[in-house]
This record gives C-alpha cells, sequence and structure tokens, in this order.
C-alpha cells in the first residue's frame, strides 16, 4: 500500500527527532553548574564597562539566564547581519528576527512544533483550564536597564488594551466567546489569565501575539515598558489626538529610544535608506558555556525598491541569511553565483495554502453576488483551473496542490479522502454546471450572459505581487474565460487592499494565502468570522456583533463560525479533529475558499560564512520564522576578519 502525505510526514518527524531538536537551537541546556567559567560578553560591552557606560555583567544578567544551545556550534562575537527589507510596511523582515514572546514556538522531540519557555519561565493551567498561571523570568531588564515584571505586562492591559484610543477593542484571542479575560497581578513575576470557559489556545497565543506591543501596523503584543511609555500616555478619557499620537511614536517599534527586551535594539532608522539594530547589553540568554547572547554585534536593514535590487545584492554574497521576498522562479540566477559568492541555497517548509475567495455578500453588483453565492458557481470556477499547469509553469513544480485542508505538521492533523475533490481539472463539467445555472446564454465575443442578459464580469483582486504568483493568477484568469466567464486582474498596493477589505468589504474576489499549521490562530479567515475574512466579511460582522451589522450567514457558513467559538475551548484533541473533518468535509462541499497552488516551499539564501542556521525549518508567520530558530545564535565565522 503506498504511504500518504501524513505517513510520509510522520515518518520525517520520528526520524532523527532529537538531531532535528538541537539543530534547530532550541535545546534548553542547564545553567553552567556552580565552579564553571564565569558567564562573559561581547567585547563591545567589555569596553564600555571598562568605560564605566555599563554595569558589570554579572548586574546586567538575571540570576538564571535561559540557557540555548546553538544548532551546530558555540559561536564567536562581533560582525552584521546583512539583510533587506521594503520599507516600514515591511516590519516583519526584522521583526521576525526580534521575535521575542511570553512564551515561544520550538522544535518538539517528534519534530514538530510545541511551546516552550521564554519571558515567561514556567506555567501551568488550573481551574480545569480555565485559568493560566505565567511565572515570569526573575531578575529581567529591559534594554535600559530598567527591571521588567508583571507591570508591564498589565500597563498593556489596562493601559493600552483597555483603552479604545489605542486598541479600539479588546482582542478577540483574548476575548473568547465574546467574554474579555480578567488578568491578575499576584505579585511583581505573577500573572493569571482567567477566562470565563476553558481555553487551551490561550498560551499558543502567548507564543503567537505575546510580543511587545504594538508590532507596528499588527497591533499585538502582550507587554509594554510602563516605565518610559507611562508619561506620554494622555489622561483617562481624554480627548486629545496629538497626545495619543505621540504615544504611538514613542511606542512604534522603529523608534530608537524604546526600551525592549529583544537581542538587539533599533539604534537608527532611515526609512528611505535603512534600519541599524545593535545589540542588547541587558539580554537575558546565555550559551552553554557562559558566552552572554546574542553572538552578532548588529542587524542592517537596507531598504530596497525592486526586486532586481535584492537579486543583485544575493548574488554578489552581501546577505549573510535571507529568505523573505526570494521565489523560486530566482532559483536559476541565485544558483549561478553560489560557488564564486560563498553562498548557498536553503529551503524550508511553507506550510500554507493560496485560495480564491469570492465575497459572497459583494455590496456591488446584485446579479454578481447572486451567482457568487450559488455552490455550483464556486464549483464550476474550481473544476475550470488546471492546477498542474500552474504547478508546472509556475512554480517548477515544487509547488503545493492541496484542498482547504491541514498541513500534515499540523497538531490536529486529520485526513478527510470522503470529502468531494472538486480541485481537479475539469473543464467540461465547469461548462455543464455554468449551463445548468442559467449561464448557458453568451454573447458575439463567446462569454456568458446573467439572467439580466448582460455580460458576467468577474474581479479578481490581489496585493501587488511580483513574479509566479502574479503569473498563476493569470492562467486563473484565462483559463476562467476558456469556460466563458470574462475575467479581469486587479493588482492593489497592500494598505489599500486591507482598508478596502477589512473596513468594508468591498472587493469581489481576494485572492490570498492561509496559514495550515495553526489556521485557528492565524487564519480563521477559513471560517466566517474574520473580518480579514474575504469571503465571509459580512458574514463575520454579523457573527461578531450578535447580528446588529452586516449579513447573516446560510446555515453552512454559520456552522463554521460555531465550530470555531466550540474549537477554541476544546480540549480533547480526539474531539477536535472530529471537528477538523466536519470543517474540513463543509469546504469540500461548498467551496467556500478556492484553493490554487501553493509555494511548498520557502527558499533563501545563506553565507558560507554564518553558522548556526538550521539546515530544514518551518517558514511560517506563526513561528516567526527565523525568530524561533533563535537568532540570536546565529553568528559569522569571518566577524574578526572586518566585515
Amino acid at each position: 500500500m503506498p504511504l500518504s502525505t501524513a505517513d510520509i510526514w510522520r515518518g520525517r518527524r520520528l526520524c532523527g527527532a532529537l538531531g532535528r531538536l538541537a539543530a534547530m537551537g532550541l535545546l534548553l541546556a542547564p545553567a553552567p553548574e556552580a565552579g564553571a567559567a564565569a558567564y562573559r560578553q561581547a567585547p563591545l560591552l567589555e569596553e564600555a564597562v571598562r568605560r564605566g557606560e555599563l554595569p558589570p555583567l554579572a548586574e546586567r544578567l538575571p540570576p538564571e539566564p535561559m540557557v540555548v544551545t546553538p544548532a551546530q556550534e558555540i559561536g564567536r562575537y562581533g560582525g552584521t547581519w546583512h539583510r533587506m527589507m521594503r520599507g516600514s510596511s515591511d516590519f516583519h523582515a526584522y521583526g521576525r528576527c526580534v521575535y521575542e514572546q511570553m512564551v515561544r514556538w520550538r522544535a518538539s522531540e517528534e519534530g514538530g512544533l510545541e511551546v516552550g519557555p521564554g519571558l515567561v519561565q514556567r506555567w501551568e493551567y488550573a481551574d480545569g483550564d480555565r485559568t493560566l498561571r505565567l511565572h515570569l523570568r526573575r531578575g529581567l531588564r529591559w534594554s535600559d536597564g530598567h527591571p521588567f515584571s508583571a507591570d508591564d505586562v498589565l500597563f498593556w492591559w489596562e493601559k493600552i488594551a483597555g483603552d479604545p484610543n489605542l486598541s479600539g477593542t479588546v482582542p478577540r484571542y483574548w476575548a473568547p466567546d465574546d467574554e474579555p479575560m480578567e488578568l491578575a497581578r499576584i505579585d511583581s513575576f505573577t500573572v493569571e489569565l482567567r477566562f470565563a470557559r476553558p481555553y487551551p489556545l490561550a498560551v499558543k497565543y502567548l507564543a503567537f501575539k505575546g510580543n511587545q506591543w504594538p508590532l507596528v501596523f499588527e497591533r499585538a503584543g502582550f507587554f509594554a515598558p510602563r516605565h518610559y511609555l507611562e508619561r506620554y500616555l494622555p489622561a483617562a478619557g481624554a480627548d486629545d489626538l496629538a497626545g495619543y499620537s505621540l504615544f504611538e511614536q514613542k511606542a512604534n517599534d522603529f523608534n530608537p529610544e524604546r526600551p525592549v527586551m529583544s537581542a538587539w535594539r533599533v539604534a537608527e532608522w532611515k526609512p528611505g535608506s535603512h534600519l541599524l539594530a545593535e545589540r542588547n547589553p541587558y539580554y537575558w540568554k546565555v550559551d552553554p558555556a557562559g558566552n552572554q547572547l546574542p553572538y552578532l554585534d548588529r542587524i542592517r536593514m537596507e531598504i530596497f525598491l525592486n526586486r532586481e535590487m535584492i537579486n543583485f545584492r544575493a548574488v554578489t554574497g552581501a546577505l549573510q541569511m535571507q529568505f523573505r521576498h526570494f521565489n523560486h522562479e530566482d532559483l536559476p540566477l541565485l544558483r549561478s553565483f553560489t560557488d564564486e559568492r560563498g553562498y548557498r541555497i536553503i529551503e524550508y517548509d511553507a506550510p500554507g495554502i493560496r485560495g480564491i475567495m469570492p465575497n459572497l455578500e459583494y455590496p456591488g453588483d446584485p446579479v454578481v453576488r447572486e451567482l457568487l453565492q450559488s455552490r455550483h458557481l464556486r464549483i464550476a470556477l474550481s473544476l475550470a483551473i488546471d492546477r498542474q499547469l500552474i504547478n508546472r509553469l509556475c512554480y517548477g513544480g515544487s509547488g503545493r496542490i492541496t484542498p482547504m485542508a491541514l498541513h500534515p505538521s499540523a497538531p490536529d492533523y486529520v485526513e478527510v479522502p470522503e470529502a468531494p475533490d472538486h480541485a481537479r481539472y475539469d473543464p467540461e463539467r465547469a461548462r455543464a454546471l455554468l449551463d445548468s445555472i442559467g449561464l448557458d446564454r453568451r454573447d458575439d465575443a463567446g462569454f456568458r450572459l446573467g439572467p439580466d442578459g448582460e455580460r458576467v464580469s468577474l474581479i479578481l483582486e490581489l496585493m501587488v505581487v511580483e513574479g509566479p504568483d502574479m503569473d498563476a493568477v493569470e492562467i486563473v484568469r484565462s483559463q476562467w474565460e476558456e469556460v466563458g466567464i470574462q475575467t479581469a486582474l486587479k493588482p492593489e498596493e497592500r494598505t489599500l487592499y486591507h482598508q478596502r477589505v477589512t473596513q468594508n468589504g468591498e472587493h469581489m474576489i481576494g485572492i490570498v494565502g492561509a496559514e495550515a499549521t495553526f489556521p485557528l490562530l492565524s487564519s480563521p479567515r477559513w471560517f466566517a468570522t474574520s473580518l480579514w475574512s474575504e469571503w465571509a466579511h459580512h458574514w463575520a460582522r454579523w457573527y461578531l456583533s450578535g447580528g446588529r451589522r452586516g449579513a447573516e450567514p446560510p446555515p453552512g457558513a454559520r456552522r463554521l463560525q460555531e465550530i470555531q467559538g466550540i474549537m477554541s475551548v476544546t480540549v480533547d484533541r480526539a474531539e477536535r479533529q472530529r471537528l477538523w473533518r466536519e470543517v474540513i468535509a463543509n469546504h469540500a462541499e461548498n467551496m467556500w475558499v478556492i484553493p490554487l497552488v501553493t509555494q511548498g516551499s520557502q527558499i533563501g539564501v545563506l553565507s558560507d560564512d554564518f553558522g548556526n542556521v538550521p539546515e530544514r525549518a518551518i517558514s511560517s508567520w506563526v513561528t516567526m520564522t527565523p525568530g524561533y530558530l533563535s537568532p540570536e545564535t546565529f553568528f559569522s565565522r569571518g566577524a574578526g576578519a572586518g566585515r
């Protein structure tokens, strides 16, 4: 019997699990034993101590630093990590390098992902999983030397998350079943998250959203430097736009004055030129030899305007390690210079799904809205797409063709072989379905006419992209026209696209990617409860407002809304998997989202002199890759040679 995808994935996870765990740099070792050599620090910091600019290292480290085992070897101090970013809207290019959460993702012994300690040293659930108690590490300090404590968490919750001028409403993931959690301070190093119902997802959200607020435009976080920001906070109830604007500037991740808990802190931010981050002298992690991390002195992010610029920097060997902004179509160029320029190509699994999402309450033409709500139309549009052709021509055969289903790396992974397959290529069946729903008449150009006698015209809207994704969408457009549906493309700038979708749901058909390992955390657009949901924006508004706004969904979509609420408070894994089977079957039957082709992996460049970068890993927004790979242990072997 041939092996299934899940069998292969499970085999990969079981084979050499401990070796991979060490290779990911995420095995935690005990602190150096009594009598071991004293902790050591970078030469730059040693000089600062000698000049009297910093207190000694023993006064800057906590009593029990977090010990991180590097992926390959104990590194050396010095050097700059050279990377590139598009500008302020591309914050993740830097933000993923300074992934520092309350708790954090790490490799599990089975080769998958699990939650491990971070700023929180340990935690436990109580009261039937209704209460989550977090024990912060003692002795931590912000990058300016001020103590970090539970007060920084309470400050975020009470003064930021609770202020509608800053947060709008409490983030939904901290209000399961529309019941905001209670966050209580037990002492300076202990807080409790109290929920009305069991909430097993809470600790995972702390690994995903438990960063320093605000993560620029994402407006996510779980702590903020009270000692620094409190002075800038307008008085409660004050109508002070200028005051709030100043607070936002001071809290912003690009502000060089803002204290941080991460390995590096922003030292310079020149929006049209570069970002420079320098090591945090109060960073609270060490390697097993007692060396304070990070190894690298700096991160420098050069601003680039087009792909030719980043490809040029890559082939000249100027980038030490970068995944972001490379596509598989770049491979021939990148490979042609690897030996000459001293770098190699690395490839990480990318467990995502790219979907075509019709706006099922499209507020424009009512005829188009009624057609998009037809299950048979959506199935026909899916059957008209030759995904094998797209994979071969656009992704060199490396893409992933999948229904709306979990990736095999997902903790709740299930297979639903009995679900209908509407992702196959069958243009004749597509034409027959279109005829059956009243689109059997055509105009002189061969395009189908709607019930009003006018030509049916669809618009595929997507954020501006370059490379194979754009080519794939162009193939979809042409194949829909081959079955008689006139189709146009409408690329839009990212900020404008999100504004139109999240605020008004004005689009006709959106094209986006969804995370398939932890979709309940990152991609609730799979369901119907996210205002980011291109296919169910108005149904989500109805659900989130308790029926006061938006439009009531049909029973099938309403059931998905119910399942999301149930799953968010379900502890039993078997029950969660049963619910996932229902979700996947529901999507397959109704084709709410038309799955396309996803690049199954993410490629990047890695300098030969750059150490401790794992050869294999998962590339995901949820894990903030490369953040979960412990970039604080990356190092440059040529650091002493002038780079």
